[in-house]
């Protein structure tokens, strides 16, 4: 039994896609050829791979089984490729990472710029992401590495503790609540709140909150970023969390107040994760060990 790369990467493509023209036009091929390939696996395995129906396609057992395999033979011809093509450059090896917009912009920023003084022959593919993709998309052998918030259990993967932030709440200035020094989050559920974007980190944190109170929640917009949370605010479309980080740049340059917010859940962890790290590449390795070593230090560094 042999498979050709081809074939491989029509078959991936088409799982993502799950339609036979979507993955076509993903690949610039026709159609005819893709549904060609895909029979002739089916033929050579002797099992179907799509359950075929008007509403699209469905993958079977053994495409899901052979779906993860493939994944892992394009991953490594292609990090071969790349190696092989940073050699000739004068740089060696390249990382797959994929964090959320909070920890990009608050630590990995500023971790990944000391990661490659140390190490400039390497390079980092980095990709934003929502914490449960972030996490099905290391489990998935599409990332490298990890960075999520939350309590996502996935099986196989190994976790590792990486920065902490604080919630506050931020609104203008004449706001009713702008003068109290901290809330508590039922205060501020009395309120019209700019949302967090579902599936969020914050957004699991907020659902969370407001049915332990059984409290209902008076989102007026939702936005994906604190960014444009500030921009609503700012506009009064509401009040927000947001980091404490991002809360010091805000009322030091606009017309806001940040209020802390009273609760123990307002302090949010953030994680790192991996497959089994001892059977990742050098590079992923050393990475690792830089943001978990590197994140030890600066929060033991705000420790009172």
């Amino acid at each position: 039994m042999r498979f050709d790369l081809l074939s491989l990467k029509l078959f991936v493509a088409v799982c993502e896609h799950l339609n036979i023209s979507r993955a076509a036009d993903a690949e610039s091929i026709a159609p005819s050829a893709v549904s060609k390939r895909i029979s002739q696996m089916e033929d050579m395995l002797k099992t179907p791979l799509f359950l075929r129906s008007n509403k699209g396609l469905e993958l079977t057992p053994a495409a899901h089984s052979l779906l993860n395999h493939a994944r892992v033979i394009l991953r490594d011809l292609a990090q071969m490729e790349s190696e092989l093509f940073d050699h000739a450059e004068g740089l060696r090896g390249q990382i797959r990472l994929h964090a959320s917009l909070s920890t990009i912009v608050q630590y990995l920023a500023n971790d990944i710029r000391d990661f490659l003084a140390l190490h400039p022959a390497l390079r980092i593919d980095l990709q934003e992401s929502l914490s449960p993709e972030v996490v099905r998309a290391v489990a998935e052998n599409a990332a490298d590495i990890g960075i999520f918030g939350g309590n996502a259990v996935v099986p196989g993967l190994r976790v590792y503790p990486y920065h902490s932030d604080r919630l506050v709440v931020i609104m203008t200035a004449d706001h009713v609540l702008a003068k109290a020094r901290k809330l508590t989050f039922r205060q501020v559920a009395e309120h019209e709140l700019v949302g967090p974007q579902p599936g969020s980190y914050l957004n699991s944190l907020v659902l969370r909150a407001a049915a332990d109170l059984d409290c209902p929640l008076r989102f007026r917009i939702r936005v994906n970023g604190f960014e444009p949370a500030r921009s609503m605010v700012e506009a009064r479309l509401g009040i927000a969390l947001v980091s404490e980080h991002h809360a010091a740049r805000y009322v030091a340059s606009g017309p806001l107040v940040a209020v802390p917010l009273d609760e123990d859940w307002a302090m949010r962890h953030w994680k790192i994760c991996v497959r089994d790290a001892e059977s990742l590449p050098a590079p992923v390795q050393l990475l690792i060990k830089h943001l978990s070593e590197h994140s030890e230090s600066q929060d033991a560094g705000r420790q009172p």
